[in-house]
């Protein structure tokens, strides 16, 4: 909590009630586990519901039954921010979010996954060999770990791409560089 800011959150502020039909805020409501932390003259409320997290900044002069509005800041990344803010305006209301489905696992994933785990594994001091043990598990190694193998050659592979990422090739994953920039191992076969 500490080390998060209240800019990017949605703002929920008291309000005199207009009408009967003004929306009330109860905190009880609010679908899943609620934390309250103090954060200045507000409240950050985070909510956890199975694998998702809410959090929204509850302003101090907001009592329970109390009218209120929620406030989302202007930002030049709103337009994708919407959809989570709109299931945090619903949440507000009692409404648990609709949980999307997992994404299954692309290949890119999991060769990054795996040159991030070699890298780990290899600054603590692993053997490649080691290293193949926790990746591929040990019936691989008996089987397919030999002087100058396949299992070795993927170990050497992870290893060269993990450095490169390490070494600045994370800017072309988070699009800052030039994509063309290619990564070892990605040559073309001749």
């Amino acid at each position: 909590m500490w080390l998060s800011s209240s800019d990017g959150l949605m703002h929920v502020r008291a309000v005199r009630a207009r009408s009967a039909a003004t929306r009330r805020f109860d905190l009880w409501r609010i679908p899943g586990r609620k934390r309250l932390v103090m954060d200045g003259h507000d409240l950050a409320l985070t909510a956890d519901l199975s694998a998702l997290r809410m959090r929204l900044s509850l302003s101090g002069t907001l009592e329970d039954g109390c009218a209120y509005v929620g406030a989302v800041p202007l930002t030049p990344g709103l337009r994708g921010q919407l959809d989570g803010y709109r299931e945090q305006a619903q949440a507000l209301e009692g409404h648990a979010p609709q949980i999307s489905h997992v994404r299954s696992v692309t290949r890119a994933a999991l060769l990054h996954l795996r040159a991030l785990q070699a890298l780990d594994a290899s600054q603590a001091g692993a053997s490649h060999r080691d290293i193949a043990h926790a990746l591929f598990g040990l019936e691989s190694v008996v089987l397919r770990w030999h002087e100058d193998g396949e299992l070795r050659a993927q170990v050497r592979h992870l290893l060269r791409r993990a450095e490169f990422f390490m070494n600045g090739g994370y800017l072309s994953l988070a699009g800052v560089l030039d994509p063309a920039a290619k990564q070892p191992g990605d040559e073309p076969m001749r």
